[in-house]
């Protein structure tokens, strides 16, 4: 049977669409009526089985056009855990190894001019542990002013930041310090990461993503562009003013996508994360000891591993990742022990956290 077949069957096995549990609703119906933000995805999975989903509000809070569990919403840094899935796609088949050179996969050079012979590694890249940092001046345009699909492709736009014969390179574009290999989180080294499966696969990122990961788990409502998607199915992101309320200033886009550009609806992102819990017994787009390399038995002791990060919460240890975004929040959740997991899809900037911890404290609060 082919991964598709056996993700879709867990999936339809595990929930009735529109299942959702009343206390779930009623947290989030708290959260609505604050009118702080139109719309709110939630699903939910417990031991490894989807046990709530659900979309209350609305895609267009103007129009008053109701979201449902197959509107797309933008993930924002969410969005770098399917970075991460690519790249480990690419591992498998022996295509990448985690510790070579970068540029031995990359059309150009990239080298930090403070320490020249210093190795950047695609592990680096996934631990953010690289020594490239992101430019807020030339990075402002591209988030703070929504202009739906990126104008310039990523090859070009990251040679022109990061090679040293590029219109946008700056020295400063890399760390200077001696501890410049610690954890500095760093969009732009996603944003490499999906260069290096374009270059690697001679695929565009996009066409990869959908070929290995998007089609394969049934995920209709899923692109990194807003061309690929039905417009009036796209959920608008909306910024709050004081005076004027919630306001809709466009849609994301920015050429560094693959750290944040995904839209997604709760209904297909709920397939991926059932697939990966279910890895051990369910056939699913990597292996099961892929999947367990990229988020092992959690510990104190570090600090996440392969883009997740570690989140304590009533003494359960979670690996997560938050998104955030003009018009857009957004936080995941997963327990890989238990297979347990929460993902909340807001289009709005609004604090998730007290959401996010009441759910968790509801379903395996002690």
């Amino acid at each position: 049977m082919k991964i598709k077949s056996l993700v879709y069957f867990l999936f339809i096995s595990t929930i009735s669409f529109g299942q959702n549990l009343p206390k779930i609703d009623a947290l989030i119906e708290k959260e609505l009526a604050s009118n702080q933000v139109p719309a709110l995805a939630v699903a939910v999975l417990d031991a490894g089985k989807v046990v709530h989903l659900s979309t209350t509000g609305y895609k267009d809070w103007n129009a008053k056009r109701k979201a449902d569990t197959n509107t797309s919403f933008q993930i924002a840094s969410v969005s770098k855990i399917v970075t991460c899935l690519a790249i480990f796609k690419l591992v498998e088949q022996g295509k990448i190894d985690l510790h070579t050179d970068i540029n031995q996969y990359l059309p150009f050079s990239v080298q930090n001019p403070h320490y020249p012979d210093d190795k950047i590694t695609v592990a680096e890249l996934l631990n953010h542990r690289s020594g490239i940092r992101d430019n807020y001046k030339i990075y402002k345009s591209f988030w703070n002013e929504p202009n739906g699909d990126p104008k310039m492709n990523l090859h070009d736009f990251l040679k022109d930041y990061l090679h040293k014969d590029g219109q946008l390179y700056q020295r400063h574009h890399f760390e200077s310090s001696p501890d410049f290999k610690l954890f500095r989180y760093s969009n732009t080294g996603v944003a490499l990461l999906g260069l290096i499966v374009e270059h690697v696969t001679k695929l565009s990122f996009e066409d990869f993503c959908q070929n290995e990961i998007f089609k394969p788990l049934q995920m209709q409502n899923t692109s990194w562009f807003l061309k690929n998607l039905d417009i009036e199915q796209v959920a608008k992101t909306y910024v709050n003013s004081d005076s004027e309320g919630l306001i809709f200033k466009g849609h994301n886009g920015y050429p560094d996508y693959p750290a944040g550009q995904l839209r997604t609806s709760i209904s297909d992102f709920s397939k991926l994360l059932l697939g990966y819990l279910n890895s051990d017994n369910t056939e699913f787009i990597l292996k099961h000891e892929t999947a367990y390399k990229i988020t092992p038995t959690p510990q104190i002791s570090h600090n996440g591993h392969f883009t997740w990060f570690l989140t304590a919460m009533n003494n359960h240890l979670y690996y997560s990742h938050e998104g955030g975004d003009t018009g857009v929040k957004t936080v995941v959740m997963i327990d890989v022990n238990a297979s347990n997991a929460i993902a909340i899809f807001a289009n709005a900037e609004y604090k998730l956290g007290p959401l996010l911890r009441g759910i968790e404290a509801t379903m395996w609060g002690k």
